[in-house]
C-alpha cells in the first residue's frame, strides 16, 4: 500500500527510503540545503526540482506542488509499494528508478513520433492466455507457456534467440538494458499510464550470461502477458531463478523454462534416456539454451532427474557459446558513440530521439535531455551511429 505523501521529505523517506545524504549526493544538492527544503520548507530552484525529479522518479512540476498529488498508476509509485525495492541499496534503488525515467521518456518520445500507443498495440498484439487461478502458479506458467507456442505455432522447436522473438513477435514491447548492479535484480517490467510495455534486463551479475539473460527475457514477458489485465499497472522487480514463495515470481519462472523448452521435449528425452548422457540427447538439450540452474530445476520437478551442482559436464548450454552471446547480444549497448550515456538510455530511447532530430521534430538540447548527455557532446555521432541524416539548417531549432 502506498503512504500518504504530502511533502519532498515523504517522497525521499516514505516512498522511496532513501537517506538524506545518499539524496544530496546523487542530486548534486548540499545536505544542508536539502534540509532546509525539507524541513524549513524553502522552495527548491528549478535545476534542484529537476534533479530531484531524476532521482525520485516524479516530474518535476509534481514535486512543486505540497500536498504532492502523484499520479495514479505510476509505475514508479508502484514499485515502491513492493518490498523488493525497499531491499534494494540506496544505489541500486536509484539506478532502477532510473532505468523507470528511460522508459518514462522513451514512451514521451514515441508520442511524439506520432506512433500509435504501445499499449494499445500490445492489446492487440498479446494473445489470450489463460492461467486458471486454482492451479498452482508453476503449473499456471506452464499452461500459458504450452499455450504461447501453440497460438504462435512454434510446436516444439528451440527458439534461436529471445531477443529477436520478442522484437519480431511483440514489437510493442520496448526492451532496455541497465547496470542494475552484480547483485541487483535480473529484469524489471513496466507498464502504467506513463510508459508503453517494457522489459529491462540487467547486464551485470548472472545476466552476463547469455542464456541467463535469455532466460530473465522471458520471465519478464510473462510478467506483461499475464500479471497485466488492463486496468492495474505492471511494475516489477525479479530477481534470478530460485525458490522464491512469491507466486507471481513462481509462475514467471514456470513460463520462462517451459517457454524456451517445452515440457513434451523433457519428457520425450527423459524416456529415451533417463540419465540424459547420451551424445544426441545433450546435443538437443543445449540446442534449447537453457541455463544450467534452471535446467537442473526443470529436470528435478519434471522428471525426477538430479543433476550436479557442478556444471562442468553440464548436458545443456553453458552461455559461453559464440553462438548465444551472438544470439542474445544486447544490440546498441557496445560501440555506441558516447560513452557517457547510460545503457538504458543507448538503444530504444537513443534511437527515438535520434529518428525525431533528425526530422526537426525536437531540438538539439531536447535531443541531448534524452540522452542524459550535454549539448556540447557530439550528438551527430549518434546520428551516424544510426544512419541517419542531420536535421535541415531551417528545421533544426522546431519546438516540439
Amino acid at each position: 500500500m502506498t503512504p500518504k505523501i504530502e511533502n519532498l521529505k515523504d517522497v525521499r523517506e516514505k516512498l522511496l527510503g532513501y537517506s538524506r545524504e545518499t539524496a544530496a549526493r546523487l542530486s548534486r544538492i548540499a545536505v544542508e540545503r536539502l534540509a532546509s527544503i525539507e524541513e524549513r520548507g524553502e522552495a527548491p530552484t528549478v535545476f534542484e526540482a529537476d534533479a530531484l525529479s531524476r532521482i525520485y522518479g516524479i516530474d518535476a512540476d509534481l514535486l512543486a506542488d505540497e500536498p504532492i498529488q502523484l499520479a495514479p498508476g505510476d509505475g514508479v509509485v508502484t514499485l515502491a509499494s513492493r518490498n523488493e525495492l525497499r531491499g534494494l541499496d540506496d544505489v541500486t534503488r536509484v539506478r532502477v528508478v532510473a532505468a523507470a525515467n528511460a522508459a518514462r521518456d522513451l514512451a514521451s518520445l514515441r508520442k511524439l513520433e506520432g506512433l500509435e500507443d504501445h499499449r494499445a498495440r500490445f492489446r492487440k498484439e498479446a494473445p489470450g492466455l489463460d492461467a486458471s487461478k486454482t492451479a498452482p502458479p508453476f503449473r499456471q506458467g506452464a499452461k500459458c507457456a504450452a499455450d504461447l507456442r501453440r497460438k504462435l505455432k512454434l510446436r516444439d522447436a528451440p527458439i534461436s534467440s529471445l531477443r529477436d522473438f520478442v522484437a519480431e513477435r511483440f514489437p510493442s514491447i520496448a526492451v532496455l538494458y541497465a547496470e542494475l548492479g552484480g547483485a541487483g535484480p535480473a529484469g524489471l517490467t513496466f507498464l502504467d499510464p506513463l510508459r508503453g510495455p517494457t522489459v529491462v534486463l540487467n547486464l551485470e551479475g548472472k545476466n552476463k550470461n547469455p542464456c541467463v539473460r535469455r532466460f530473465s527475457l522471458a520471465h519478464e514477458l510473462c510478467h506483461l502477458l499475464l500479471d497485466w489485465n488492463r486496468l492495474e499497472t505492471v511494475a516489477s522487480i525479479s530477481g534470478y531463478l530460485n525458490e522464491s514463495r512469491l507466486a507471481v515470481e513462481q509462475r514467471a519462472n514456470a513460463f520462462a523454462v517451459r517457454l524456451i523448452c517445452p515440457e513434451s521435449v523433457i519428457k520425450r528425452l527423459i524416456a529415451k534416456d533417463a540419465h540424459l548422457s547420451k551424445p544426441k540427447t545433450v546435443q538437443t538439450l543445449a540446442s534449447y539454451g537453457l541455463p544450467y540452474a534452471a535446467l537442473r530445476l526443470y529436470l528435478r520437478n519434471e522428471g525426477g532427474v538430479k543433476l550436479s551442482e557442478d556444471s562442468s559436464s553440464a548436458p545443456t548450454a553453458l552461455g559461453t557459446e559464440a553462438r548465444w552471446v551472438a544470439a542474445e547480444e544486447p544490440t546498441g549497448i557496445e560501440g555506441f558513440p558516447l560513452a557517457d550515456v547510460k545503457p538504458e538510455r543507448r538503444t530504444e530511447v537513443a534511437r527515438a530521439a535520434a529518428r525525431l532530430y533528425s526530422i526537426g521534430r525536437i531540438r538539439r538540447d531536447q535531443f541531448a535531455d534524452a540522452l542524459g548527455a550535454t549539448p556540447a557532446a557530439d550528438l551527430e555521432s549518434v546520428l551516424d551511429f544510426f544512419a541517419l541524416n542531420l536535421p535541415a539548417e531551417d528545421l533544426s531549432m522546431t519546438v516540439a
